[in-house]
């Protein structure tokens, strides 16, 4: 269920609050291990140099509060950060949360051109 942000900032703990009010969404990337595909050409597009195995990716958005808002369908291990945000559909989504709200995810999650175009922050 995709909140709307002032469901969001109603929830957003004290200690979150304090360092990071404006937080909307919290967005990873996370990869499962899956089997090696018989076929070479899905062999190198599930291939993942970061785990150095085949596997699946997915994208999950996670409010504030803790609660899962977003998860997406699962896409080849090999396919980057910014081309699943572009798949996943998230960033549809992210088009209902008022501009200047944060986007928070990890150093090396590169979607900051993404947010910019919808006058969000990362």
């Amino acid at each position: 269920m995709w909140p709307a942000w002032e469901d969001v900032e109603k929830s957003i703990p004290q200690s979150f609050r304090v360092a990071y009010p404006d937080t909307f969404i919290i967005l990873d990337a996370t990869e499962l291990r899956s089997e090696v595909p018989s076929a070479l050409d899905l062999q190198s597009g599930n291939y993942s140099v970061y785990k150095s195995h085949t596997t699946v990716k997915g994208l999950v958005g996670i409010a504030p509060n803790g609660a899962f808002t977003f998860v997406s369908h699962l896409y080849t291990g090999g396919i980057s950060d910014p081309e699943l945000t572009i798949r996943s559909s998230v960033l549809k989504l992210l088009e209902s949360v008022p501009p200047g709200k944060n986007v928070m995810a990890n150093r090396g999650f590169d979607i900051q051109d993404l947010l910019v175009k919808q006058q969000l922050l990362l």
